[in-house]
């Protein structure tokens, strides 16, 4: 696993971001889902596949997953929800979702089973499912997030990664919507309650220097902690200073000091171009020799011969 996925797990299992992840998608942002309702469930999904007379074991592994009672309109709704990150765009996506879910469901219906040979309390149909008339499951949401600045040009579900179908078919497909995150279509920053707004909302404008320069004069940027620091310099390369051992990171200021480092950096350039183009124009004349322009540059003859046939002047001929 690399850096940028293991940073982005460990900002995902923290309960606040988890929550205001899941507050975003389901509801606007208003505050449902309670971080301290949240309850950390293993991530591995297991299931058995059975083949010719013999059974084979599936493991998967989850980035997140939690349990849930969630309180909307006085109705009480035990869930399951998992968070799936990811750096870069996955072409398969809808696929992996729906396996995750399809393990999760199945072990929920071996687990009910189990209880009910352990009472022996099933007979008839019932007891050759392993289930009863009675017994429910509970639902799995399973949410993507995607760390990148990019647009999301992959499937979003089961039919886009398929040839085009005759309506026939697709009428009786079941298919499987892929439920995502992507920083760059998130229109209302302000429904995120936790510092996971800051990650997104800068990873949708780090491409963009007028939307950075935006959130440079941002106070919701002014105290941030350390890992969402981390994080975003992570995810953008932002190169965020962070120095050691402080608890919280102003990075308007650090963001305004890269500005200027920028501009600084920017007028070396240009004087060292103008210098170079000077020293074309002079061996171009005939006043310098090819010779003591490359000197003049530090370089080698022929390196010198390159650049400024490059830059479009006339190497003069040899006398």
């Amino acid at each position: 696993m690399g850096t940028k996925d293991t940073k982005t797990k460990k900002y995902m299992s923290s309960p606040e971001h988890f929550a205001d992840a899941f507050n975003y998608f389901l509801y606007e942002g208003r505050q449902v889902i309670r971080a301290d309702h949240l309850k950390e469930v293993d991530p591995t999904e297991i299931g058995i596949v059975w083949e010719n007379d013999s059974e084979e074991i599936v493991q998967k592994y989850r980035d997140v997953l939690k349990s849930c009672v969630i309180k909307c309109d006085r109705q009480f709704t035990y869930v399951y929800l998992g968070i799936e990150n990811q750096s870069d765009i996955h072409y398969a996506m809808p696929v992996k979702n729906m396996v995750y879910d399809a393990l999760n469901y199945g072990h929920q219906v071996e687990k009910l089973a189990k209880a009910h040979r352990k009472k022996k309390d099933l007979s008839g149909d019932e007891f050759l499912s392993g289930f009863s008339k009675t017994d429910k499951i509970k639902p799995v949401i399973t949410l993507t997030i995607y760390f990148g600045a990019d647009d999301w040009d992959g499937p979003r579900c089961l039919l886009d990664m398929m040839d085009p179908l005759p309506a026939e078919i697709v009428r009786y497909m079941n298919d499987y919507t892929l439920n995502l995150i992507v920083p760059k279509e998130i229109e209302d920053f302000s429904r995120f309650s936790t510092e996971l707004k800051n990650v997104l909302q800068f990873i949708a404008s780090s491409e963009d220097k007028a939307a950075i320069r935006a959130l440079s004069t941002d106070t919701s940027y002014e105290h941030l902690s350390v890992e969402t620091v981390s994080l975003i310099n992570e995810c953008t390369r932002a190169g965020i200073p962070i120095k050691e051992g402080e608890k919280e990171v102003n990075m308007c200021k650090g963001m305004q000091e890269l500005f200027v480092e920028e501009r600084a950096e920017g007028r070396a350039e240009g004087r060292a171009e103008g210098r170079e183009i000077m020293i074309f124009e002079l061996v171009q004349d005939g006043d310098y020799s090819i010779q003591r322009g490359a000197e003049k540059l530090g370089i080698s003859v022929t390196e010198f011969e390159q650049r400024m046939e490059a830059a479009g002047y006339k190497i003069p001929a040899l006398l």
